[in-house]
């Protein structure tokens, strides 16, 4: 029967463009009309169908039959099962529990006993252990006895068994270790002994590849005792035995093949050379790996345990304590520096081949990484160190340096200057005076100019150098002077409170030093012209500083001296004049006294302070004491005649012997400002008032000049009775 297309069927009953005409009453006998079609269809093709239908109906009905059959005798069936097999069931559960306890009471105690045969085993192993002389064995045997108890079977701990086992256990293990320590304090004996000059310390190693030895050694390894024993010893070799042959000398000797002897000297500020130091550690290893160097278990060896635990420290300490040391601190030799550390490798190489070093990457050579910062750190505490040295020595050891003369042009030139050329010159003589490129002719303390050519080799040295070595060095040499700004005042101080030559010395070492700063600079970068450098070369903001600290020094010694002489003065007739009618012999020889301090004053310093400088103080200090001398005489109310004579003979005196204080007789006159008022005074103690009118002029003479209306008013009621001529004098000078 061919399959029945349904939408086709529909499309044609019903016409879908066609809805709004017709009815469904029309449609209705249509859709009867195709069912009945269909019917008819149906009927003919099962007419013609090859299956007999009624037989199939009827073998239906006899399998229903058959399956609910079926159903019957299964339920009977569960009847049966649920009367007597369950019964049988629940008869065989109740057996099977008490199987099952009666079999775990078999097992607890199969357990128990099981765990008293292990017991039993290990201790047997124990006791072949020690018979066959094998600490391996017996400590094995041991550890797992103990290890196994520690996990018994249930009820095992119950048992006096267990307690007693346990405590047998850890008290044959305690003395198991105790004869395995014994045996290695056989094996490793040192010895120190200890001195005020020396230390000696012994070394006796009966180590060997022995099966004996093997044995101790994987005893202690199985109780994890071997390396607590390795580390003892390594550190008593690195505290007793390799720090004091880097840091002392030392004389390192193995007598035989088992015992070494290692003697300590004691000595202060000694520190032993890098060769010596690597030759007697050459000595040590070399004694150490024939002792030490073999395998008690597979690629173990104590020269391997205790290079792992010392290789890191005893490299640092190496390079900190002996071959930072080595670094040099100058160019010549950094260039030269490959020779020591071929021998520092060779000797790294030696302990890479006793396998005290962990592996070949190992470097003792790692410090040469920073050769640069470490030769600049080098270098600059030394030349730091160099120049507390200097500044340290006496300042009284001299030299003579400067020109006496400022030449008044420079020496010619075989080209002639070009005309801008020509003109910047000209505009810079005009603008900087001759006298910044010249130092006075004085005397210096040597150590100054020794200061000076250490410095300048640190430029040198600079300028050869990286630009790490070029920096720190130029930072060195500013703290050069800083350095002598806190050194030398200090260290010198009572000296320059006390002996004028030193106050000169260092205020001229000041000077010369702050003098070739103002240049140095500019020496400095003309040798490191092309180089980019990433900072400032100046020393000028030094110069004031060094300048100020020798003022500052002088003037505090002038100051001293002006005081020495203002209490010779004052403890003096001099300081009392109102007081008395004549002068003790005491002012004439506080005058005397002062013009002997000036002398020897003149004589320390004629010779070492430049001609100016020396002029300047002097004709300062002498003004000042003829100053204190006018004041002694102006602020009298009364001065008899005696008294004024004595003041006329002791002031000709300062006039006749102040002007040979200076260097030329005449400079008295232009440098010391009251030497005129001084002079006039005298004229004025010994003069009449005539004279003294004749000088003061209505105004317009010397006196006017040189003393005020108030002096020498004074200075005329003092000396003179009160007559009608003194008052009339007075009258005119006001």
């Amino acid at each position: 029967m061919a399959e029945y297309d349904v939408q086709s069927m529909l499309n044609n009953i019903f016409d879908i463009d066609d809805l709004n005409t017709w009815k469904p009453s029309e449609k209705i006998l249509l859709v009867i009309k195709e069912i009945d079609t269909i019917k008819n269809d149906t009927k003919t093709f099962l007419g013609n169908s090859d299956h007999d239908l009624d037989a199939i109906l009827k073998e239906s009905l006899e399998l229903t039959q058959e399956s609910k059959s079926v159903v019957d005798d299964m339920e009977q069936c569960r009847q049966e099962i649920e009367q007597e097999t369950m019964a049988e069931v629940l008869r065989s559960i109740e057996s099977h529990d008490y199987i099952t306890k009666e079999l775990q009471s078999v097992e607890f105690a199969l357990n128990i006993v099981s765990d008293v045969l292990q017991c039993g085993k290990y201790v047997k192993e124990f006791e072949d252990g020690r018979q066959a002389s094998s600490f391996t064995r017996a400590v094995e045997a041991v550890y797992d006895l103990l290890q196994y108890i520690e996990l018994p079977a249930e009820g095992f701990k119950d048992l006096d068994l267990y307690s007693n086992t346990r405590h047998t256990g850890q008290l044959i293990l305690d003395n198991l270790l105790h004869d395995l320590y014994a045996e290695w304090d056989r094996l490793v004996v040192t010895d120190v002994k200890t001195g005020n000059r020396r230390t000696i310390v012994n070394i006796t190693l009966n180590l060997d590849d022995s099966r004996i030895v093997s044995d101790i050694l994987n005893a202690l390894e199985k109780s994890k005792k071997l390396a607590e024993k390795v580390t003892t010893f390594s550190q008593f070799l690195m505290k007793d035995v390799i720090q004091p042959i880097i840091n002392n000398e030392c004389v390192v000797f193995a007598e035989t093949d088992e015992f070494m002897n290692v003697t300590i000297n004691h000595k202060p500020d000694f520190k032993p050379t890098y060769d010596a130091v690597i030759a007697n550690l050459r000595l040590l290893f070399h004694y150490l790996s024939n002792k030490l160097n073999f395998e008690f278990r597979r690629d173990m060896t104590l020269m391997k345990m205790i290079g792992s635990q010392l290789s890191v420290e005893f490299r640092d300490l190496l390079v900190k304590d002996c071959l930072i040391h080595t670094i040099p601190n100058n160019i010549n030799e950094l260039q030269t520096y490959g020779v020591i550390t071929s021998e520092i490798e060779n000797f790294q190489h030696f302990l890479a081949m006793l396998k005290f070093f962990p592996d070949e990457n190992f470097s003792i050579l790692e410090y040469v990484n920073n050769i640069d910062v470490l030769f600049a750190d080098k270098s600059s505490q030394y030349f730091l160190e160099s120049a507390r040295q200097i500044m340290l020595k006496d300042l009284s050891v001299t030299m003579s340096i400067g020109v006496e003369n400022i030449p008044e042009d420079n020496a010619g030139s075989s080209s002639a200057p070009d005309e801008s050329l020509a003109e910047a010159l000209k505009i810079l003589d005009k603008t900087i005076p001759k006298s910044l490129f010249y130092f006075p002719r004085c005397m210096i303390s040597r150590t100054a100019q020794e200061l000076l050519d250490l410095v300048y080799v640190m430029m040198e040295q600079a300028v050869q150098c990286s630009d790490v070595v070029s920096k720190k060095l130029y930072n060195t040499t500013r703290l050069v002077f800083e350095l002598y700004d806190a050194v030398v005042p200090y260290h010198h101080e009572k000296y320059l409170q006390t002996i004028p030559q030193y106050v000169a010395l260092f205020h001229n070492n000041c000077m010369y030093l702050a003098h070739n700063l103002q240049t140095f600079g500019d020496k400095w970068l003309i040798l490191m012209e092309g180089r980019e450098l990433d900072y400032p070369i100046s020393f000028v903001d030094l110069v004031p500083r060094l300048r100020e600290l020798g003022c500052r020094h002088l003037a505090a010694h002038m100051q001293q001296q002006r005081k020495q002489i203002l209490d010779n003065i004052r403890s003096s007739d001099l300081n009392c004049i109102v007081v008395k009618d004549v002068l003790g012999d005491n002012a004439e020889a506080a005058v005397r006294q002062c013009l002997r301090q000036l002398h020897l004053l003149k004589n320390v310093w004629v010779g070492i302070l430049p001609n100016n400088v020396f002029t300047r103080l002097m004709s300062t200090l002498v003004n000042m004491f003829v100053e204190e001398l006018i004041h002694r005489v102006c602020t009298v109310e009364d001065i008899s005649m005696e008294m004024a004579s004595q003041l006329t003979d002791m002031y000709s005196v300062v006039v006749q012997k102040a002007p040979q204080l200076l260097q030329s007789p005449s400079d008295v006159e232009t440098h010391v400002a009251s030497w005129t008022k001084l002079s006039l005074l005298i004229f004025v103690l010994g003069g009449s008032l005539k004279d003294i009118e004749a000088h003061w002029r209505d105004g317009t003479g010397p006196l006017s000049v040189h003393f005020r209306t108030e002096e020498l008013r004074s200075l005329i009621k003092a000396l003179f009775q009160n007559t009608q001529f003194r008052a009339n004098l007075l009258a005119k000078i006001k």
